[in-house]
């Protein structure tokens, strides 16, 4: 069976600072989030996916992913892979909404 999902407003408004999943299977999940200008996620610390590689593609705008250890600019269309349990965060640093697709691997 093909599934076919067209990224409009609706998903997109869902997902303002708010991971949202659009597709999980047994092998990955895929989903969006759009970043607000000068919000960071989480707000403070850091978040890990123990048993998850992570894939995250800027679709529009400007982010910065910061881990324990660094921190680098993405721009849109950055490709970023993040190694399973690399505590990590993510912050708009310009002053219009950054979209994000990403996938995990396994789901969670």
């Amino acid at each position: 069976m093909i599934e076919s999902y067209l990224l409009d407003e609706r998903y997109w408004g869902k997902a303002v600072n708010n991971a949202v999943t659009i597709v999980k299977t047994d092998q990955l999940e895929i989903g969006i989030l759009e970043i607000s200008p000068g919000v960071r996620l989480p707000k403070e610390g850091y978040s890990v996916h123990g048993e998850n590689d992570e894939f995250s593609y800027v679709v529009s705008g400007e982010v910065v992913f910061g881990t324990d250890k660094e921190s680098l600019k993405l721009v849109e269309g950055s490709f970023l892979y993040n190694k399973k349990g690399t505590p990590h965060y993510v912050i708009n640093i310009k002053d219009k909404p950054a979209r994000v697709l990403w996938i995990l691997s396994p789901p969670r």
